[in-house]
């Protein structure tokens, strides 16, 4: 019983830590359902494609199509075993990825400004 309660309570943590940090995830170009994978993977651990796209109910091309995009965004990471899986990284490391990437835009916003008023 003790164990059942411990693992609602680790469901709610991360469901209020992702509701908080979810409206700032989009204005950084996240989509709906790269937001669902993601915070999948954080609650439930490593999953194979398949079984991504089975528990959140999304066609195998899409959610291919999200895990790439999620990859490339830095946002979760893959196991190369067999059957491959995909893991989220923690959202402190996501926010510090998205963080960097904006100071990289502002700096290059920056340069770009710099050599027009010259």
């Amino acid at each position: 019983m003790a164990t059942v309660e411990m693992q609602q309570s680790v469901d709610r943590k991360y469901d209020q830590i992702f509701f908080s940090i979810q409206s700032v995830l989009k204005k950084f170009g996240l989509t709906q359902n790269e937001l669902k994978v993601y915070n999948h993977l954080i609650k439930n651990g490593p999953k194979r494609a398949n079984e991504i796209g089975k528990d959140l109910d999304i066609y195998r091309t899409e959610t291919y199509r999200l895990l790439n995009s999620l990859q490339t965004k830095g946002m979760i990471n893959t196991i190369f075993d067999k059957p491959t899986k995909f893991v989220g990284i923690d959202y402190a490391k996501a926010l510090d990825l998205l963080i960097n990437s904006q100071i990289d835009n502002l700096n290059e916003l920056r340069l770009m400004r710099d050599s027009i008023s010259k």
